[in-house]
């Protein structure tokens, strides 16, 4: 008895000791840690790397001043008239979808892909982390 006491505090302390070694030297996240990226957000590192589709979702005259190069302006606003153009675009070569406004704090860039996502269900659709300052950065 006193020998399987031994064996399972022995156990329990490699265990313990496994899981702080872990934790402190950033080998496994910290449970009470943020994600840094949200559900369906995507790098610009990633995004390039998958030949994407750009959706600019910031306002006209920002998009006209500099955008993403072959980056669609999507005008929430008109939502039909950019899906149509995003859906023309898509069907000629489908490839995953990425949108961006402003910046990280912009909400525009999520709600257009969640739109996106409900109107395009078989679309890899992302946001952009960062959004346009990531781009510029």
């Amino acid at each position: 008895m006193a020998s399987l006491f031994k064996e399972f505090l022995t156990i329990g302390t490699l265990t313990l000791i496994g899981a702080i070694y872990s934790l402190v030297g950033g080998l496994a996240p910290r449970p009470w840690a943020e994600p840094e990226l949200a559900a369906g957000e995507i790098y610009l590192d990633d995004a390039q790397a998958l030949n994407v589709i750009w959706l600019d979702a910031r306002t006209y005259a920002e998009y006209e001043t500099d955008h993403i190069p072959n980056a669609l302006f999507f005008d929430e606003g008109e939502w039909d008239t950019g899906l149509i153009s995003l859906m023309d675009a898509w069907l000629m070569q489908p490839r995953p979808i990425v949108v961006y406004c402003s910046s990280e704090s912009c909400g525009t860039s999520q709600r257009i892909a969640e739109g996106l996502r409900k109107a395009l269900p078989e679309a890899e659709i992302y946001s952009l982390k960062g959004g346009w300052d990531a781009w510029q950065n």
